[in-house]
């Protein structure tokens, strides 16, 4: 077992004691049907029950996710850092990937306040690390070094004007792409390159939704930026989305941000602009089957090593299909292009890549679940490691995830 393992699984171990001992103390609400207790593990799925209907009666929701997985890279890398992969990515290693527990009050009834509190430990909470401190550099404080993040943190006002003008501030996640940080809520185990390279985790800063109708809402707000939780350059970026559900099959959502990123320091920090417009679709044939396009495309001035604008933009399809009640499979195929490279990490060379990924998962209970992964990766100039390789010359990773979500 890893050191990242062995130093956050007693804390987890930890937390997770402390649940069972809530439960015994709580009592469910009283518009729950007594249920017949549950063998094996299904004992935890019941705990976990009483645990959430201890805080529901309070109004307040409380989910937790814990996702450890082991992986193997076919080129065996000698640094045992899986190339290009942006959350996962420890070759021939087990970990605790994501360690959650969040509180959560909304405010969907016009004048209700609501708010989230959402802590992660683990080794994707120290890859979503936000610049705390305004720095630019995100690792120059003991903090930004630990794996240890407070993911989001915001209040919400539910304005009582026409539909509901809901306003929200502090900390919280991007509106921008298809997938999301937690694992547990993916169709895929590991994250498209759209995910890790075109656009944000976090930003810090105000929002306003408003539904126009039943079918069609619109967000608008201002940022600090990207991962930034202390204003580094002192310019704001916008931040917006359109949402449009036409049936219950079908949605279109289309965000967008636009503004400064670079930090103060460096030159043109205040005018140079990146922006990025982010599209995705989804799209239901049967109750059993979702398809999930997303399309990115990327400008920031002056961000290339010669000083012209860099861009970037990629194409992600996932087909995910519950073919029972306990087991889905998910396939993802996608395409980047980084024309600079200032995205990978290659700057001044033109990056282009593909991946495929095969999924299945098993729900053991409610809440646990295993799942298996394997993804190939492909780029026209050879950043992967090298070494023994199943397909071309690329990189071949199998993954093994053990994990929970309520």
């Amino acid at each position: 077992m890893s050191d990242r393992c062995r130093r956050w699984l007693p804390l987890a171990l930890g937390l997770g004691a402390a649940l069972f001992a809530l439960a015994s103390r709580g009592t469910a609400s009283a518009d729950d049907q007594p249920k017949p207790p549950r063998g094996g593990i299904g004992i935890v799925d019941d705990t976990f029950d009483n645990v959430k209907n201890w805080f529901a009666q309070y109004g307040v929701t409380l989910s937790s996710g814990l996702s450890t997985s082991y992986e193997y890279d076919f080129n065996n890398p000698t640094s045992d850092k899986i190339s290009l992969h942006s959350l996962d990515g420890w070759h021939d290693t087990g970990s605790v990937d994501l360690f959650q527990i969040t509180l959560h009050r909304d405010a969907t009834e016009k004048g209700s306040w609501g708010f989230m509190i959402q802590g992660d430990t683990g080794r994707i909470a120290r890859r979503i690390k936000s610049d705390w401190n305004g720095s630019g550099v995100v690792g120059d404080t003991d903090y930004e070094r630990e794996e240890i993040e407070l993911e989001q943190a915001f209040v919400a006002y539910n304005v009582p004007v026409g539909n509901g003008l809901t306003l929200k501030a502090g900390k919280f996640v991007t509106l921008l792409g298809a997938e999301v940080i937690e694992p547990w809520a993916n169709p895929n185990y590991s994250r498209s390159f759209l995910f890790g390279f075109a656009i944000p985790f976090t930003h810090t800063g105000g929002l306003a939704t408003y539904p126009i109708t039943d079918t069609l809402s619109v967000t608008a707000g201002g940022v600090i930026g990207w991962d930034v939780v202390e204003d580094n350059n002192h310019n704001p970026s916008a931040i917006g989305e359109i949402s449009w559900t036409p049936t219950p099959q079908w949605s279109l959502i289309t965000n967008g941000i636009y503004g400064p990123e670079q930090p103060a320091g460096n030159p043109g920090s205040s005018r140079n602009k990146r922006g990025v417009v982010d599209v995705v679709g989804t799209y239901k044939p049967i109750d059993s089957v979702s398809l999930i396009g997303n399309y990115d495309w990327a400008s920031e001035d002056e961000a290339s090593p010669n000083g012209r604008h860099a861009n970037w933009q990629g194409f992600s399809g996932i087909v995910s299909w519950d073919m029972t009640d306990k087991f889905n499979t998910s396939f993802r195929g996608e395409w980047f292009e980084d024309e600079s490279g200032v995205r990978t990490g290659t700057p001044g060379t033109p990056d282009h890549l593909w991946e495929v990924s095969l999924d299945f998962k098993y729900k053991i209970t409610d809440y646990f679940y295993v799942r298996t992964e394997y993804r190939h990766d492909e780029s026209d100039h050879r950043p992967f490691v090298s070494g023994t390789n199943i397909l071309l010359a690329g990189q071949d990773c199998l993954a093994a995830e053990f994990g929970y979500y309520f």
